[in-house]
């Protein structure tokens, strides 16, 4: 069977063979014309073909401009190295919410479980914290019942404990006053982060959000994408590997998908919302695009794609 790009192939070769031939006519009955003036039936027959050719050559015309319209809508021929850059990478976050395998569930279950061990160190923290002060109030109290029984000797060793007391308290106040100051200037950092993070994303348009996730997709998959690019022809985003098209989507107008060749079953089965596409596009389906996430979902076909092209 031939594809569609096939057919308007040959439609688009035989009208401009056809084209040809009436361009041929036409040179050969103007020059009959002039060289059979003297025969005024044969001049006159002359001129019926000619025009009949001039309308020939116009059909040709109109016909070849239509189908190339087709063609070039559907497989454009450009050069994606030399008329466009690669856009700049998506921010970690991003990556980390499309990483392969997990959902928001696993995501915020792991969350709870690192919560939980937070605190149950905390609590094992405060009993470690409360049994060494016990041991430290028996020790003193051991010690002050000793300086009682004892001599001029130890109440001097009482005050030297007493200093060794306050030097500890001194030590531990210096060392709690850092470790605030530590964790303040790393919260800091790491709201100045987010806020450049947060920039670096402001400053992406969508087409290069979508293109920078398919190329993530393919990266975790271990695909080389030094030779993968984009351009947005006519109304659609085109994805090319080299020069050649490896997926299209629609990010204008009213209507938002991508073009994939599922079933109907298969993008219901995904969760994904089905629509049925032109015929003109050439693919099986529309699957409809509401968010980058949709992109994830379906990584098994955009890497399916990838393979068809390598291959």
């Amino acid at each position: 069977m031939l594809s569609e790009v096939d057919k308007w192939s040959q439609k688009y070769t035989w009208f401009r063979k056809m084209t040809v031939c009436f361009l041929v006519i036409l040179i050969s009955s103007v020059i009959g014309f002039f060289l059979t003036l003297s025969s005024a039936f044969i001049s006159t027959a002359c001129l019926i073909i000619s025009f009949l050719s001039v309308l020939g050559i116009r059909i040709g015309l109109g016909k070849m401009d239509e189908f190339k319209s087709l063609y070039v809508n559907t497989v454009p021929m450009i050069n994606p190295e030399k008329d466009f850059k690669e856009g700049r990478s998506l921010a970690e976050n991003e990556e980390l919410m499309l990483s392969k395998g997990v959902s928001a569930d696993e995501v915020e279950a792991a969350l709870e479980a690192l919560v939980e061990e937070g605190q149950q160190l905390t609590q094992i923290e405060e009993i470690v914290v409360i049994n060494e002060s016990s041991q430290i109030e028996d020790v003193e109290v051991t010690e002050l019942e000793e300086i009682q029984e004892e001599t001029e000797a130890t109440e001097l060793e009482e005050t030297q404990e007493e200093t060794e007391a306050t030097e500890l308290e001194e030590t531990q106040e210096e060392t709690e006053a850092t470790e605030v100051e530590e964790i303040q200037e790393e919260t800091e950092a790491a709201k100045l982060d987010d806020v450049q993070e947060e920039s670096a994303q402001q400053t992406l348009s969508l087409e290069e959000q979508v293109f920078e996730t398919i190329k993530m997709i393919l990266r975790m998959n271990h695909c080389e994408v030094e030779n993968l690019s984009f351009k947005t022809v006519g109304k659609y985003l085109t994805i090319y590997l080299k020069s050649r098209v490896m997926m299209r989507l629609k990010l204008t107008g009213r209507k938002h998908y991508v073009l994939t060749y599922l079933s109907q079953a298969e993008v219901e089965a995904l969760g994904l919302v089905f629509d049925t596409p032109a015929k003109s596009e050439a693919y099986t389906s529309r699957v409809q695009f509401t968010s980058i996430a949709v992109l994830a979902q379906l990584e098994a076909q955009i890497v399916e794609l990838y393979n068809r092209l390598v291959k």
